[in-house]
């Protein structure tokens, strides 16, 4: 006899896509096993997170969640009609991206009587709030072991780590578009350094800015993609002219065709000052392109110094440079080091085995195998 999927209720934090968290959580949705589970999400706002998971077919509604600086009547409502949505639904759990989110789905979920699931995926505490809304969840999941660091008050029992998961079916080794170069502004030969990220400051792009400069003096003829958008921008773009560097260093803006990007470029650079995780680290790696990175955060658990990419300390731009430099100058180390994080990325950051170990979880929490398992 089948048995019918079980309904499970997302609260996003938030309604547009701020970051990577948010693209984390549409790609599990988007992945999820509809034999076993029936998500229904919740979305604070109206914005690209209701639209996309529209697009999935996934009933999706939209409950205000105040922020929680303000207290007041507002947030009583909120976690009533959530409450509601619990019991009208059947949901059998509720699983919370980010701290917001968790607030209200810990609430709702004691009231209706649903366990919750409070995913974190970044490692600033909140000592307050973090204890607070421990004590809602069933269970802590962080993406990472730079983020577990945060809960070090946690039994094991009560938390799991599971590494963000990239498809390799979109980001995967091939050769790059010649018509999205020329639209991009690069001329037809010669290098490519890429980047890719929200422009704000610990993000570090002044940094690869100066690294830039230092790089073209011995390598006058290569190209810097800067692709993303944020509070910086204008003054990045301001410094780009004061170095000298307009006919190099390209801001695309943000765009959404990541893996067309990724073809295009020789080499990666993350240059933050400090990473929850660093998505774009695998995404770029999927598509066996060495990493140059910093090792600050989440970092060194995705890119091994010397065998997958290249390691640098945060904020040194003289050693951002000379890493990238080494890479350009040195194909065949290139070569090496983006295979073997292809290689990585299918042992530890698939996409599939990300799913596979959440819906893990909510099998033990609600007593259901899933076959794939």
């Amino acid at each position: 006899m089948k048995t019918e999927p079980l309904p499970l209720l997302f609260l996003s934090n938030h309604g547009d896509i701020i970051g990577g968290g948010e693209l984390g959580f549409l790609d599990l949705l988007g992945s999820i096993n509809r034999s076993y589970w029936a998500p229904i999400v919740v979305v604070p706002a109206e914005g690209e997170v209701a639209r996309r998971c529209r697009g999935l077919r996934l009933p999706t509604h939209v409950i205000p969640l105040p922020s929680l600086r303000y207290p007041g009547p507002a947030m009583v409502k909120s976690v009533a009609t959530l409450r509601q949505l619990v019991l009208h639904t059947g949901a059998k759990l509720l699983h919370a991206n980010g701290s917001r989110a968790m607030f209200y789905a810990g609430l709702a979920g004691k009231l209706a009587g649903r366990p919750v699931i409070w995913h974190v995926r970044v490692a600033d505490r909140d000592i307050l709030l973090d204890r607070f809304l421990s004590r809602l969840a069933e269970i802590v999941v962080v993406n990472s072991q730079a983020v577990l660091r945060r809960f070090s008050w946690l039994t094991q029992s009560n938390l799991r780590c599971v590494y963000n998961g990239v498809d390799l079916s979109r980001f995967y080794p091939r050769l790059p578009s010649e018509t999205l170069r020329n639209s991009l502004g690069l001329p037809q030969t010669g290098a490519v350094v890429m980047s890719l990220g929200r422009f704000v400051p610990y993000k570090g792009y002044p940094d690869l800015l100066e690294a830039a400069q230092l790089v073209n003096r011995t390598l006058p003829d290569l190209h810097w993609l800067f692709v993303g958008d944020g509070e910086l921008r204008e003054t990045l773009q301001q410094r780009r002219a004061q170095l000298g560097l307009n006919g190099h260093v390209h801001f695309p803006g943000w765009r959404e065709d990541t893996s067309d990007l990724l073809a295009l470029c020789d080499v990666f650079v993350l240059p933050s000052h400090g990473e929850h995780f660093g998505r774009v680290l695998i995404e770029a790696m999927a598509m066996a392109k060495p990493v140059v990175a910093t090792s600050s955060g989440a970092v060194p658990e995705i890119v091994e110094d010397g065998e997958t990419g290249v390691l640098v300390p945060p904020g040194k731009p003289t050693a951002l440079g000379q890493a990238i430099t080494s890479l350009i100058q040195d194909p065949t180390l290139a070569d090496r080091l983006g295979y073997k994080g292809r290689s990585r990325v299918e042992s530890l950051f698939s996409l599939e085995s990300h799913v596979l170990a959440i819906e893990t979880i909510y099998g033990k929490l609600l007593g259901r195998q899933d076959d794939r398992v």
